[in-house]
């Protein structure tokens, strides 16, 4: 199997078209993107909006410790 970028390919298709012809090759069409459900797009919108919020030099076990050592 052959692949080569689509931005190459759309920069001289005649050059493939015709190597595809000599040789037998198929062209193939671009995949479509499969589309997800708005319950799920939701979701990682939800996902997205969070990142970065908490800083990522937090130490996890010491706050537990310390929420521990209060009760």
């Amino acid at each position: 199997m052959i692949a080569v970028p689509y931005a190459d390919f759309f920069a001289n298709p005649a050059q493939y078209q015709e190597k595809a012809e000599h040789f037998g090759i198929k062209i193939l069409p671009k995949k479509r993107e499969k589309k997800i459900s708005r319950r799920l797009q939701k979701k990682l919108d939800a996902l997205h909006a969070v990142i970065g919020i908490l800083p990522s030099d937090i130490d996890e076990n010491a706050l537990k410790e310390e929420r521990l050592a209060r009760q």
